[in-house]
């Protein structure tokens, strides 16, 4: 019985660490400790499409990265930061090639059958339903929307983005899309060596 509960509980822990997203990031310098205050970009320099293009998606990007670089020490600044920040999400249709394997199911028959009881043999006949045969695959196309969310870190005296991390993920449902952006703003940031 132990032994199953650990099986079940092995499997939720590692169902529950499966995610959709995949998580990038990359830099031409490393952040170190000279930047200590940030802010964000006007508005009109962030970009949204579709699923994204919406006060509430706009708010929890804004709310989930402000939590996340205040958590790692940074204080929000609007007069004087040093570091810029600058988020563009989109959804993008995109054609994914799926491999289907192809069955042949053979139609199920009453086939005779030979038998013996007390010495003696007596034909019967017996139902087979077989099972079926694996004959090659076929590929499918299909029509997926991905999804990404992008965070820039500029350094205000340059004007050069110095860290990108990103997300990209099929979106099936347009309302949990928006609804898991904390927690893929807060897997974007676990890249952020600082």
């Amino acid at each position: 019985m132990k032994k199953q509960i650990f099986m079940l509980l092995a499997l939720a822990v590692g169902l529950s660490a499966c995610s959709s997203y995949n998580y990038y990031a990359v830099s031409n310098k490393k952040i170190d400790r000279q930047y200590k205050t940030f802010a964000w970009l006007p508005e009109g320099k962030s970009k949204a499409t579709k699923i994204y293009d919406n006060d509430v998606a706009t708010d929890k990007i804004v709310d989930a990265t402000s939590r996340a670089l205040t958590e790692r020490g940074y204080v929000l600044d609007n007069k004087n930061p040093d570091l810029l920040i600058r988020y563009s999400a989109a959804v993008n249709n995109k054609m994914k090639e799926y491999n289907e394997p192809v069955y042949y199911n053979a139609p199920p028959m009453y086939v005779p059958r030979l038998g013996y009881a007390r010495g003696r043999a007596f034909y019967y006949y017996s139902y087979v339903n077989p099972l079926p045969v694996y004959v090659g695959s076929e590929m499918r196309k299909i029509n997926v929307k991905e999804g990404s969310v992008v965070i820039d870190l500029i350094d205000r005296k340059s004007g050069k983005v110095i860290w990108r991390g990103w997300s990209e993920g099929e979106i099936g449902n347009p309302e949990k899309a928006i609804s898991d952006i904390p927690k893929v703003v807060d897997n974007i940031f676990k890249k952020l060596s600082a």
